[in-house]
């Protein structure tokens, strides 16, 4: 007599009883029609497992009566990949199909005319019955699988027969429930976004003053009003998209606080942002700024001055002075300047007494949280130095050769920096191992994915398991009709692969929405940076304009990567608007130093496996040939910094170079 999770639920009061061996509910056998009403029926959508209430796979194969262990050990097996698989679910209806999602990321996609379907590799299936009722039949190279599903209240019921070939069958018996939204206490997970201020267009460095147009993305479609503030003023309103306006900020420039509010048609709260202007950062850096002879007591001394860029934040501790390898002092009272607070840069002096032509000077800088900088230069000719103020800058780039591969063994000789017509010393160039990397993931889970889903995931949880190397961060962004952050920049690598399993495929396409909700994560994050995009299709369901995305791309400048997943055919409708959305895709990819993968995906899923592994091997490929070029420039704080960068050595092309905020 069958235990079923039904049953158990009917004794809790939740579900009647229903009759033993019959699905209760509604049934609809034949196949006339199927598609019509199994596209309202109950049972469709994503669902998850309630433990409570059901049957673990393992549990009831271990009360069977098995006197061989050998086939105890083989049902146990099949027992639990059951259960990996029955964790979550989703059933879908394509235009003459109906899929499947099970927990494991596999994809059944079966006709609706009963007919069976070769699924791959000796696979089989094939639909009994459908409509509020759904049964389905698979046939696999170790047995027989009939699963059973109908609605009793706000529950799924599954009923599934295991005919393992040449083992003792078995029942199972399933209750899911619908998915709640992610845990919103969770400190690993940001309250759904509403809307976002896009930071103002600014050069490399520069600080902005006067008139500036101030534009939102708008993520909530329910937002019909949005109002502008700075620094807690109230601006203006506005009702028309696309929610932008131009604000007057304070001249000369200076660190404010831009808020936008937004409103639906009742007047009624949906959500706000609030971002920075003018907040300056930089990185951690030291330079001898003048060496200079003084005369002390009738003998000939120097005093050497150091220029120190501190990071917001940062509090220094001491600053060491150093005549070749001997110490000559250790300053470490400097005021209120070298307290934690905003970005900044302060001169520290020190006297040097009995020093040699040939003798040179090296100055240690260090943080409370244990960072140092140096800087070292030979005495001999200094005394002629003049005083400057210094900044470090640094650009991401990434070197090609001829074919168009990124190359690695580098150094600071191999460029050419130029700024203002004045040529600029390299000072370091770092390899991607030395700095880490901030990486964006943003997946296309519109409904189109369905079919590439199982592949497309595991191969996405592999690129993050090898991209995302210890000291590393990166964020999960997923985009159908609307974008969710689902999950902030952490350095859990593990965490970023469990959320996977947050995204459903389920919905439209909001591609350039995605794209410019993705590149906002950034925000003066430090360290390398790249996205990766993948998305199958053109944009349906933006409320953003298609220039958005591609002007602040290439404003940002961080390379973006895009795989475009093409299920298209000949003569299909939208063929041409596909074409169109690859072409712009191609240009904002060329423009940031990124690529663009068109895979095509006929036919069996199976083979496209090979080629989209192999495009994640370029990106990873690239990310890992990534230098951070650095070098001084005497422009002041809030200048706008723009320098012409070059390679030097032969057959080699500059492919990008990227401002990067200070990497500490």
């Amino acid at each position: 007599m069958r235990l079923a999770a039904a049953s158990v639920l009917a004794l809790t009061g939740l579900l009647p009883a229903p009759s033993a061996g019959q699905p209760p509910g509604n049934q609809t056998f034949g196949f006339l029609d199927i598609s019509e009403e199994l596209r309202s029926s109950s049972v469709l959508g994503p669902w998850i497992r309630n433990d409570a209430f059901s049957e673990h796979p393992v549990h009831k194969v271990e009360s069977l009566d098995l006197e061989s262990e050998q086939d105890l050990s083989r049902l146990r097996e099949i027992a639990q990949g059951v259960a990996d698989s029955f964790e979550t679910l989703m059933i879908r209806t394509l235009e003459r199909d109906v899929a499947l999602l099970d927990g494991r990321g596999g994809t059944r996609v079966l006709p609706y005319n009963g007919r069976r379907r070769h699924l791959g590799r000796g696979v089989k299936g094939r639909i009994l019955e459908a409509g509020e009722t759904l049964t389905i039949e698979i046939v696999e190279p170790y047995g027989r699988q009939t699963d059973t599903f109908f609605r009793e209240r706000e529950w799924l019921v599954r009923w599934t027969d295991l005919e393992p070939r040449g083992l003792p069958p078995f029942q199972v018996d399933t209750v899911y429930e619908r998915p709640g939204p992610l845990d919103l206490e969770s400190p690993v997970t940001d309250p759904p976004a509403a809307i976002r201020i896009l930071p103002p267009e600014r050069g490399y460095g520069e600080l902005l003053s006067g008139r500036v147009e101030i534009q939102t993305l708008i993520i909530d479609p329910r937002i019909v009003e949005v109002e502008f503030s700075l620094d807690g003023e109230r601006i203006r309103r506005v009702r028309k998209r696309p929610f932008r306006t131009r604000i007057r900020l304070a001249d000369p420039p200076r660190q404010q606080e831009l808020g936008v509010v937004a409103y639906d048609r009742n007047g009624e709260y949906l959500g706000r942002d609030d971002f920075p202007l003018n907040q300056v950062d930089r990185p951690f850096a030291a330079r001898i700024a003048a060496i200079r002879s003084v005369p002390v007591g009738g003998n000939a001394a120097i005093r050497v001055a150091a220029s120190l860029s501190l990071p917001r934040g940062a509090t220094l501790e001491r600053v060491e002075f150093y005549r070749s390898n001997l110490l000559v002092e250790a300053v470490r009272h400097f005021g209120r300047e070298a307290a934690a607070g905003a970005a900044r840069t302060i001169q520290v002096e020190a006297l040097v007494d009995g020093a040699l032509p040939d003798d040179f000077i090296r100055v240690v800088a260090k943080l409370t949280d244990g960072r140092e900088r140096e800087d070292a230069q030979l005495l001999q000719g200094s005394e002629f130095q003049s005083e400057i103020d210094i900044q470090l800058v640094q650009f991401q780039v990434l070197v090609t050769d001829r074919d168009g591969n990124p190359v690695s063994g580098l150094s600071p000789g191999d460029f050419e920096i130029r700024e203002n017509g004045r040529s600029r010393p390299a000072v370091d160039l770092h390899t991607a191992y030395d700095v880490p990397l901030v990486l964006g993931l943003a997946v296309d889970s519109s409904d189109s994915m369905l079919p590439t889903w199982s592949r497309l995931k595991f191969i996405a949880r592999s690129f993050l398991e090898t991209a995302v190397t210890p000291g590393d961060r990166a964020f999960l962004v997923d985009f159908d009709h609307t974008v969710r952050l689902v999950q902030p920049l952490t350095e859990d690598e593990p965490l970023l692969s469990d959320r996977l399993d947050y995204l459903i495929p389920m919905g439209g396409t909001a591609l350039n929405d995605g794209l410019l909700f993705s590149l906002l994560q950034y925000r003066g994050e430090p360290g390398r940076r790249a996205l990766v995009v993948i998305t199958d299709g053109a944009d349906q369901h933006s409320r953003s304009r298609p220039e958005q995305s591609s002007e602040f791309a290439e404003r940002l400048g961080l390379p973006i990567y895009f795989i475009e997943l093409d299920n298209s055919r000949a003569g299909d409708p939208g063929v041409a608007v596909l074409r169109r959305n690859r072409e712009r895709l191609q240009r904002i990819a060329e423009a940031t130093g990124g690529r663009l993968f068109h895979l095509e995906l006929h036919g069996d899923t199976r083979w496209w496996g090979e080629p989209i592994e192999q495009v994640f091997a370029r990106i990873e490929e690239d990310l890992r040939r990534q230098h951070v070029l650095t070098y001084y420039t005497d422009q002041p704080p809030g200048a706008l910094v723009e320098p012409e960068i070059r390679v030097t050595r032969r057959g080699l092309k500059l492919r990008s170079a990227v401002p990067l905020p200070g990497i500490d």
